[in-house]
């Protein structure tokens, strides 16, 4: 299917998850944004009331900047390290921050992100993400799981971030740790969604 279907499927299954009847007064933080989702929102016409995408890939953020005109949508680049996508960037730490409001925002989600991180990246994300999500607002992102294993594991041939499993309870506690709140977990459906999280922010970290 086309970005535009593809991007539209996706949001449409986390506006259900997330029990929203629309995205159109919401503010969504797209981390490991790409260029999916804005095709879809802007090519299929779909409702948003405000979308920031944020990506470690500098030539990504250009084009949207370039290209977009839209004034819901603004752009990001974080210039963070990953082995595959920016082997030069800055790792990600405690002290990493986004040029943006926080608690700014009634969703973070991340889309094929976390299958990319190991377990101290994601939780300097996880807890990147706390501080500019409404108290009430949501996280939402998918993640290959493997629950015979213990914790983490990398199985790229390269240990690069390649393709990264977690077990679902050790994920639910390091997520936990950071602010975050279990909601629920819905199995994959075949190639395109993939196991999926849902996590609220009931409280404030200063995390």
């Amino acid at each position: 299917m086309s970005p535009e279907e593809s991007g539209a499927r996706l949001l449409e299954r986390m506006r259900v998850r997330l029990g929203f009847d629309t995205f159109a007064d919401k503010h969504l933080l797209d981390f490991g944004c790409g260029v999916r989702f804005t095709q879809a929102i802007i090519n299929s016409e779909l409702p948003v009331g405000r979308y920031v995408g944020v990506d470690n890939h500098l030539p990504v953020i250009e084009f949207l900047l370039r290209e977009v005109t839209d004034s819901r949508f603004e752009y990001v680049f974080l210039d963070a390290h990953h082995a595959m996508f920016n082997p030069n960037g800055d790792p990600l730490s405690s002290e990493t921050t986004l040029p943006l409001e926080e608690n700014e925002f009634d969703v973070a989600c991340l889309f094929s992100v976390i299958t990319h991180q190991n377990s101290t990246q994601s939780k300097h994300i996880f807890s990147l993400l706390h501080r500019y999500v409404c108290p009430d607002g949501y996280l939402f992102f998918t993640c290959f799981i493997d629950d015979t294993i213990a914790g983490f594991e990398d199985r790229s041939s390269e240990q690069n971030g390649g393709r990264c499993f977690y077990n679902t309870a050790f994920l639910t506690q390091l997520v936990e740790s950071c602010g975050w709140r279990f909601l629920n977990h819905a199995p994959g459906e075949g190639p395109l969604i993939g196991d999926s999280f849902l996590f609220w922010s009931d409280v404030i970290s200063d995390i």
